[in-house]
């Protein structure tokens, strides 16, 4: 068989199959794996335009459509000697038709030695939100995203992965029960501070930034423990319009987890010590089979803000409930799920003059091919 042959055989054997999972060829150089899924949500949420909570009383309803088409190709191949290599890449294409990409790197190793992997990824979870459907936050900030008037909620993600123009670099040990990681992201992580702004002072990049993230995790039954840091060797990487160091920030993050049968709890801590700024989260989740609920505090204490912004001193708290129900094998069809989501959040600050609470609910097909 020629070669065009084989490869036209594989692609209308992958056509005929992906409908229903993932398809897998293998050979004597590896495995070459191809599938996916569909994920678009209906939302509708009542929130703020202007993520600032303190000055802007524009708060409305919104409605609409969000989601991907995600294509997941993935390969591995083992030598004789144990030693492997492996890549994924994940092109996404948006509702909005926007194309972007989920994961594309390349790791290799060998089980007795470690594994290195680089490229676009996300390195292990220190704040892990159960079955996470719809979970947005006072004002318009996630935990990789600062925003000045808005519930900054720090949940140990800065040097997680997938951060714009950075590159990451991590390398990972499994030993028995105990997994070992150092991730390295490094660039321009000006794209932290949304707007280019902290406190109220204009930032700059001056160098690219080297963030390390050492972590870890043991299993024991049915118990787990996770523990991490995060910390930008490069302090003067970023600097405001006096001078100072914003890149100097350095957090810590820790979970618990439980599993048994049809349950599974998460407690998760996390705290950030930055410039003038300190912030502490603290969230609790649990999924009963196919229900989830959660709950995530925030405080955020801002010492010094530019002028103009001196509104922003004090402590800020934030207080963030949500839950969600799946249904699984709709249309008797094993890989398409319809999860319902929702949220609420409350920012607590006594100098704000705006209605502060934000809610939303969601749907969310989710269909695996």
């Amino acid at each position: 068989m020629t070669r065009k042959a084989l490869l036209l055989g594989l692609l209308v054997a992958g056509t005929a199959a992906t409908a229903n999972a993932e398809v897998t060829w293998e050979g004597n150089k590896g495995r070459l794996s191809l599938g996916g899924d569909v994920e678009f949500d209906i939302n509708a949420a009542n929130k703020q335009e202007d993520s600032n909570l303190y000055m802007n009383d524009g708060r409305n309803d919104r409605w609409d459509q969000t989601g991907r088409l995600l294509l997941d190709v993935s390969g591995e191949r083992v030598a004789d000697s144990g030693a492997y290599a492996k890549f994924k890449a994940q092109p996404t294409l948006g509702s909005s038709g926007g194309v972007g990409s989920d994961d594309a790197w390349f790791a290799f190793g060998r089980n007795d030695v470690g594994e290195m992997k680089i490229g676009r990824f996300e390195a292990l979870d220190l704040f892990p939100l159960g079955q996470d459907v719809f979970v947005e936050h006072s004002g318009d900030t996630s935990s990789g995203l600062y925003t000045d008037g808005s519930a900054y909620l720090y949940m140990a993600k800065e040097a997680r992965g997938r951060a714009g123009d950075a590159g990451h670099v991590m390398v990972s040990r499994q030993l028995g029960d105990l997994y070992l990681e150092l991730a390295t992201l490094f660039g321009n992580r000006l794209d932290l501070f949304n707007g280019a702004q902290y406190h109220g002072h204009e930032l700059t990049k001056k160098k690219d930034s080297i963030v390390v993230r050492p972590a870890m995790r043991w299993q024991l039954g049915d118990f787990s423990w996770a523990l991490g840091a995060e910390h930008n060797l490069v302090d003067d990487a970023i600097i405001d319009d006096e001078g100072r160091k914003v890149a100097r920030r350095t957090g810590y993050g820790t979970t618990f987890g439980w599993q048994s049968g049809v349950i599974k709890a998460n407690l998760n801590a996390a705290y950030l010590d930055a410039l003038n700024e300190e912030n502490l989260t603290l969230g609790a989740n649990v999924l009963f089979n196919q229900f989830g609920l959660g709950y995530i505090y925030g405080r955020n204490k801002i010492d010094e803000a530019a002028a103009g912004f001196e509104y922003l001193e004090g402590t800020q708290k934030s207080n963030t409930v949500y839950t969600s129900y799946r249904f699984d094998n709709v249309l008797d069809l094993d890989n398409f799920g319809i999860l319902l989501g929702a949220y609420w959040s409350d920012f607590d600050v006594a100098e704000s003059t705006t209605a502060t609470d934000r809610y939303g609910a969601r749907v969310r097909f989710k269909y695996v091919f």
